[in-house]
């Protein structure tokens, strides 16, 4: 009656027709029952007074009371006398906003308290007259019980852990800095908490084992193996050396996403100590010591060698950078360019763009010999990933007039794989047919189920490969011509990278050739995921041959943004404030970090594009330092726009705080896509 009543309340002045009364009685009836038969919440009516007016099945439940014995009485009847005015509170909150909810104690008819979730709602008429208020209650007891006690059990960890005297027990957060310090590490390391907290645990390390980066190849093991375990010279806060027994463990929530390391030392000097005055303990200690100076060493060698192609990578992109940017800036215009100008202009751009390729096979190799190489792998649609690279290769391909045909099936082609990887793989095979084959020639694409697997061919009719050189097409740095006089230029890395990407797919690539002008086929293989066919399914039609298509991506517009562009080479600053003023945003410029610091005080910007390698204050330090300097909640979106073009300085930037990576040199339109996208403008 109460549910009807209100509703009644709130209807036209118009009196319905005896269907339109029927029909809404029904409607009340099972909406009455519904709610009178949930028995997981107490669902209950008030009047404007807060006093009791209808009662459900789960209301009894959980509170003891029967209908007949709390229909008429208050509801602070459930309330703790401790409670006070508080249900008063509760009804002037939700008259006030509609809704109020809240957790807390409430008593049963029997005097047992029980953890509650209420939710009460404002009923009001059609001119907005309180009627009164509905109120739902869950009984959350159990829930709380076992957040107690995981609270008290993670209270009693951490004074366990802070108690222990001979362990150093500590956490690193995900780039290694020292979050929590225990009272063994305060008596191993030396160092009291206020002072080693916020600090780079590199700290605890041997100038050498540090200059070697042996802190960092110990997070990285961890980050890959889940553990690294470890024995070496160790250095406390006063500068005197121990031996160290140390575990490192990486740190993952639910959704594998790494959260730190937790990192155990044992101090084992007087174990050492020991085994020196044995004579097998010194050979043994002598043998121990040399084979960590040759790990030291090798991981020093490789530290060094990335570090140089690190630096190789940075001193090539920035001048392309500025090259490829101004080439498809003048290329844009809309004015038109006298024949040779823009000729010109589409030299300068595909010859920095191959550049671009060789210096990304470089790092790409490197990271594959090294072990270092990590694929995204998720489940892929081939089909899609084809028709993007013979996209790609369509224009290189029509302006040597070669027939690019092609015949997709498209069913049935779904593989796990790194989507970005496997359209690399078949890039080069495309590039490469339409390197070595004549102008007037024909690239043949297939793509096809074999059984249990993918095949996926390229066949041209260039100049083949000798039945001698066949056996040598996949090895990296091997060119079929390797004189001074050699028509076809490269590296010889694309075919060696393709073949170590199929083989980290599962998946095979061989290539065939009946002799030189006799053209050659790449085939690739990858494993199928195996789906269930549905029931009823159409016969596999075979595919027509079809032409691919080149269209214009749109430049999302900028007008009205405010961007900070911080950049210390002058040609890039000039470039990017271009691109960005083209589209409609409006610029300000910095050559540092620290100037750009100073505009950030005095001006509020919607975008803030930066360069990573700077002298004095660096990308990463200026960006902690401009989230450590934001209000809390507010962040101004950033893209870090840099040289530095490995997956861990794209890493690095995500962690110092900005939400975009963007290697140079960049493609003018993914810019300002990427801009666009921060400041939802796409």
């Amino acid at each position: 009656m109460p549910i009807a009543g209100m509703h009644n309340a709130g209807m036209t002045n118009h009196p319905p027709q005896s269907g339109q009364k029927e029909s809404h009685r029904l409607s009340e009836e099972r909406f009455r029952l519904l709610v009178e038969s949930v028995k997981d919440y107490a669902i209950f009516m008030l009047d404007p007074e807060g006093y009791v007016l209808s009662w459900n099945a789960g209301a009894e439940l959980i509170k003891g009371y029967r209908a007949d014995e709390i229909i008429g009485r208050h509801f602070s009847t459930f309330y703790p006398p401790e409670a006070g005015d508080y249900p008063a509170h509760e009804l002037r909150v939700a008259a006030a906003e509609g809704r109020f909810e809240d957790e807390g104690w409430r008593v049963r008819k029997d005097g047992s308290r029980f953890w509650a979730n209420v939710v009460i709602t404002a009923l009001y008429g059609s001119g907005r007259e309180l009627l009164g208020y509905a109120k739902v209650t869950r009984d959350l007891t159990e829930r709380r019980a076992h957040e107690e006690a995981l609270k008290h059990s993670e209270e009693r960890f951490r004074l366990l852990v802070e108690g222990v005297n001979d362990y150093a027990i500590f956490m690193l957060d995900v780039n290694g800095v020292v979050a929590t310090w225990n009272n063994g590490a305060a008596r191993i390391k030396g160092y009291r908490a206020e002072e080693i907290v916020g600090q780079h645990f590199s700290r605890f390390y041997p100038p050498d084992a540090v200059e070697s980066g042996w802190p960092e190849h110990e997070l990285r093991v961890a980050t890959a193996e889940g553990r690294c375990v470890d024995e070496g010279w160790r250095v406390r806060r006063d500068g005197s050396r121990f031996w160290a027994h140390v575990t490192i463990t990486a740190l993952r929530d639910e959704a594998g996403r790494l959260r730190g390391f937790a990192k155990l030392t044992r101090d084992l000097t007087e174990r050492k100590r020991t085994e020196a005055l044995e004579t097998s303990g010194a050979e043994r200690e002598a043998m121990l010591e040399a084979e960590r100076n040759a790990r030291m060493l090798a991981q020093r060698s490789a530290r060094v060698k990335d570090e140089f192609l690190a630096t190789l990578s940075h001193e090539l992109r920035t001048p392309l950078n500025a090259i490829l940017g101004w080439a498809q800036l003048l290329r844009a215009r809309g004015t038109p360019e006298p024949p040779e100008l823009q000729r010109g202009m589409e030299v300068i751009e595909r010859n920095a763009r191959a550049q671009v390729r060789l210096i990304d096979d470089l790092l790409d190799l490197s990271r594959i010999l090294s072990g270092r190489f990590r694929l995204d792998v998720q489940q892929v649609s081939l089909l899609d990933i084809v028709r993007g690279a013979l996209d790609s290769i369509e224009p290189a391909a029509r302006s040597k007039g070669i027939r690019l045909e092609n015949v997709l099936d498209p069913k049935s082609v779904v593989v796990s794989g790194d989507p970005a990887r496997l359209q690399q793989v078949f890039w080069n095979l495309l590039s490469n047919a339409v390197k070595f084959t004549p102008k007037g020639g024909r690239i043949q694409v297939l793509l096809q189920r074999v059984n249990s697997h993918i095949e996926f061919s390229v066949s041209d009719t260039g100049i083949g490969i000798p039945a001698s050189f066949l056996p040598h097409v996949f090895e990296r740095f091997t060119q079929k011509d390797g004189t001074t006089h050699r028509e076809y230029g490269g590296l010889g890395l694309g075919l060696a990278i393709s073949k170590q990407l199929v083989d980290l797919h599962g998946g095979t690539i061989h290539a065939k050739s009946m002799g030189e002008g006799e053209g050659a086929t790449f085939v690739v293989t990858l494993p199928l995921i195996m789906l269930n066919k549905e029931e009823g399914a159409p016969a596999r039609v075979h595919p027509a041959a079809a032409e691919s298509s080149d269209d214009d991506v749109p430049v999302p517009k900028l007008d009205g943004v405010q961007a900070l562009v911080v950049d210390d080479e002058p040609d890039a600053l000039e470039l990017i404030r271009r691109i960005l003023q083209d589209q409609g945003a409006t610029v300000l410029a910095a050559r540092s970090a620290d100037e750009a610091l100073r505009m950030l005080d005095s001006h509020a910007f919607d975008v803030v594009v930066s360069d990573i390698g700077m002298p004095g204050t660096d990308g990463y330090q200026f960006m902690r330092r401009l989230r450590a300097a934001e209000p809390k909640g507010q962040r101004t979106p950033a893209l870090a726009l840099t040289a530095f073009a490995r997956p861990d300085d794209r890493k690095n930037a995500i962690l110092a705080g900005y939400q975009a990576h963007l290697a140079k040199p960049f493609d003018v339109t993914e810019l300002a896509i990427v801009v666009a996208g921060l400041v939802c403008r796409t």
